[in-house]
């Protein structure tokens, strides 16, 4: 007879083998009806599948949203949420405070691995390192249930494994169930409302850490954690106004495990190797390397994260519980390391419209104020949302911007040679370069940076005079901190970047010209259009130029610029004469290679009734401006939708029209071949075979082999879900029916004209001709 333990492993392995749906609910029921000893050893095991940690695979939490497998999103939001059945599970182990489970040092970000490798151990983790007795070198770490889940959940945004294994695009797929469950933990354990973490457990009570041997210079290199150790140890302390201070240990020793574990694996920015991430994947047995540019995911849970954590730190009430001690200590102690994630971000990303993601997290970092609980919001209108990005109370932030004066100014800075470098006639540059324009033109934020910058002793600027020097020692050991004892700072208001503001206020003056005369000569190009290629507009949406950008988009660009250039005319005190008015006109070159996309709108248009070529007119810069035809190389039946076709009705009729062709395959082949009227009449009516020829890609074990599939004739009605059809014939039966003619009617008459067309057609073929066939010239075949 099987032991218990073994009965519940067994069970455990045969339900990670089922359905997502149907694996959760009966591990949960399994959770609710084991003892704790039997729960001890399929814990790990479910770690470890949840999280793909020995197959690289997991349950899909990087791939699983709501849109497309909803119920599969829904299913585990309930297991992994923080009151499901994953965290019953931590809960009901969490009492045995002997019960640790190994996490590895691989697994550490690089930073937290060398510092333990070194002896030089963080309070933080100081419970959890073990050390080889034989080597004195730290093995591995020893956690609980609750921080071995929470460190495995970290890892799996940062797990180099899935990255390079990653499938989707991390650009636009990023509303995941991963993304879902970050944002509910931080506002589970990071309460904003003063409320008690749920569920309130009783005290959890560490094993001391074993004696390490540390080098001479640990005490001054070692990272503090958030709070102090008199505050998370128990003891006679007497309870606070509210939660009792009993209560209060535990919810802050898990709220402190989140942040401080979200901020070493999320926040540390990993340089990129000389070898590519893939070069390691060659090697068995090695990890592959990181890319220095993450993910769209991996930034807009920092900038979440960041949120967060403003909204939990201004919910302070100014009692004296171990949570508002929490609140009150945070941001001080995770600013740091913030700033450098966003510094070496920005300068590694690359100059195009995706840096809108990290500097949409800069700007979060910098407007404290902006993320205040309880702001009251009424439909009224927009003055209350207003109001929620502006300084109300000076007082209140001055010290936040004087101890992060370097994420204001040194990233400002930073930033003023990527936007003289950008095409600021894109509308999404020019709404970035708004953006950052707006948020440093508050009136109080300058004069609070202005007044901060004059209190360092080298800053000798002419405005003004310093009025005091209660900053100076402040910024001096920030500047040390995170930049060196070497960094040479340079003032936000220094003449050298006033100089550089002006001449930069140039080239947005040149911006603002070229962005107005191009959408001056769309429009008249618009006007002066015939009906005709007006009508195809109607038909396949509005005009675009050569990157894909609605006129719509375009009009907004000279009001961005136009504000952006006086928003940094007020941050500086710049005079309009200042500005250097030499051989400020438009770009008349860059002005001519938009108007000229109009050759290929036009060839696309002329090609675009031609269903037989499924490719678009694209701009190719070379030599000189052309257009070159870019065709879908797939099967055709599965190339994108168009902007002339109704995208629903092309999903539904290919539907329909793959089990027709499963189910009568074979009898539409024969149709299809015989040398009669009936295969002449399927010939016209069916798609001819294909050869989709699939191209080698690269796997991990090297690149797999090129492959070849072979599509029989088969029925397609995808030109009846495109416009060009659906239009012409709702006009027909409207017309039909005002003469007394029904839908019905209408539909029958057309398919019978259409049916004896075809029919007619297929009979005089032998003396008209063959139909040309929708297939390539020598029949090369699709290549994929």
């Amino acid at each position: 007879m099987a032991a218990p333990i073994d009965v519940a492993s067994i069970r455990m392995q045969t339900f990670l083998q089922l359905p997502l749906a149907q694996r959760c609910r009966e591990i949960a029921t399994l959770i609710d009806e084991s003892s704790t000893t039997d729960l001890q050893h399929v814990f790990p095991v479910l770690v470890d599948s949840l999280f793909g940690v020995t197959d690289n695979i997991g349950w899909g939490l990087h791939s699983i949203n709501l849109k497309r497998r909803q119920h599969e999103y829904e299913v585990l939001c309930h297991f992994l949420g923080p009151q499901g059945p994953i965290f019953s599970l931590c809960y009901k182990l969490l009492p045995d405070c002997y019960l640790k489970y190994k996490f590895p040092l691989s697994y550490l970000p690089s930073k937290i691995r060398l510092m333990l490798e070194d002896g030089i151990v963080p309070p933080f983790y100081s419970d959890k390192i073990r050390v080889d007795q034989n080597t004195r070198l730290p093995s591995a770490l020893f956690m609980n249930p609750f921080e071995y889940y929470i460190f495995h959940f970290a890892y799996h945004l940062t797990n180099p494994w899935l990255q390079v294994q990653q499938e989707d695009n991390v650009w636009v797929n990023w509303e995941t169930i991963y993304v879902q469950l970050a944002h509910t933990y931080l506002y589970h354990f990071l309460p904003r409302d003063n409320s008690p973490v749920l569920p309130i457990i009783g005290p959890y009570v560490k094993t001391p850490p074993r004696k390490l041997m540390q080098s001479p210079d640990s005490k001054r290199l070692q990272t503090p954690r958030l709070l102090k150790t008199s505050i998370l140890s128990p003891g006679p302390i007497s309870p606070t106004v509210g939660v009792p201070q009993q209560q209060c240990l535990p919810q802050v020793w898990r709220s402190e495990t989140i942040v401080q574990v979200f901020l070493d694996f999320w926040l540390e920015y990993t340089e990129e190797e000389e070898l590519p991430p893939y070069h390691a994947t060659c090697f068995p047995g090695t990890t592959p390397r990181r890319h220095s540019i993450h993910s769209g995911e991996h930034i807009r849970l920092v900038r979440g994260f960041i949120k967060t954590l403003h909204e939990f730190a201004n919910s302070a009430t100014g009692d004296t519980s171990a949570m508002d001690e929490l609140k009150r200590v945070i941001v001080p102690s995770v600013q740091g390391k913030i700033y450098i994630f966003l510094r070496k971000a920005i300068h590694h990303w690359p100059l195009d419209s995706s840096f809108r993601l990290i500097l949409e997290a800069w700007l979060s970092f910098i407007q404290p104020w902006r993320y205040i609980p309880g702001v009251a919001y009424s439909s009224i209108g927009k003055i209350q949302e207003e109001e929620r990005g502006k300084i109300t109370d000076e007082t209140r932030w001055l010290s936040f911007v004087a101890n992060n004066l370097l994420a204001y100014t040194a990233i400002f800075q930073q930033l003023l040679p990527r936007f003289m470098r950008t095409d600021l006639v894109a509308p999404k540059n020019a709404l970035m370069l708004f953006r950052v324009t707006k948020v440093l033109a508050q009136p109080k934020l300058a004069r609070m940076l202005f007044e901060i910058e004059s209190c360092m002793d080298d800053a000798r600027l002419s405005r003004g005079k310093v009025s005091t020097n209660q900053w100076s020692a402040t910024v001096r050991q920030q500047i040390i901190e995170l930049e060196g004892p070497t960094y040479q700072y340079v003032p936000m208001f220094s003449p050298a970047t006033v100089t550089q503001i002006v001449w930069f206020l140039s080239t947005i003056k040149q911006s603002h010209l070229t962005a107005t005369s191009l959408v001056d000569a769309l429009e008249k190009r618009r006007i002066g259009r015939r009906l005709l290629v007006m009508i195809w507009e109607f038909f396949n949406g509005e005009d675009h130029t050569s990157d894909d950008i609605r006129l719509e988009e375009r009009r907004r660009v000279p009001g961005f610029l136009a504000n952006a250039q006086q928003q940094l005319m007020d941050i500086f005190q710049i005079k309009f004469d200042d500005i250097p008015q030499v051989a400020i006109v438009a770009d008349q070159e860059y002005h001519d290679s938009i108007l000229s996309t109009s050759v290929c709108n036009q060839s696309h248009m002329d090609t675009s009734l031609d269903t037989s070529r499924p490719g678009v007119y694209l701009q190719i810069q070379e030599r000189r401006q052309s257009c070159r035809y870019i065709e879908f190389m797939g099967d055709p039946e599965l190339q994108p939708v168009r902007t002339h076709e109704n995208a629903f009705l092309v999903r539904l009729l290919f539907q329909l029209c793959n089990h027709i062709n499963t189910k009568y395959q074979l009898q539409l082949q024969t149709a299809y071949d015989r040398p009669d009227i009936v295969g002449r009449f399927m010939r016209r009516v069916l798609q001819p075979p294909t050869v989709v020829k699939h191209l080698p890609k690269r796997t991990f074990n090297g690149f797999s082999s090129s492959e070849e599939t072979h599509i029989p004739p088969r029925l397609s009605l995808r030109i009846v879900a495109s416009h060009r059809f659906l239009v012409p014939m709702f006009l027909g039966i409207i017309i039909l029916w005002i003469f007394g003619y029904g839908v019905v009617t209408t539909l029958f008459s057309i398919f019978c004209v259409w049916l004896l067309y075809n029919l007619s057609l297929a009979a005089l073929e032998p003396w008209i001709g063959t139909r040309s066939h929708h297939v390539r010239p020598e029949a090369l075949g699709y290549l994929h």
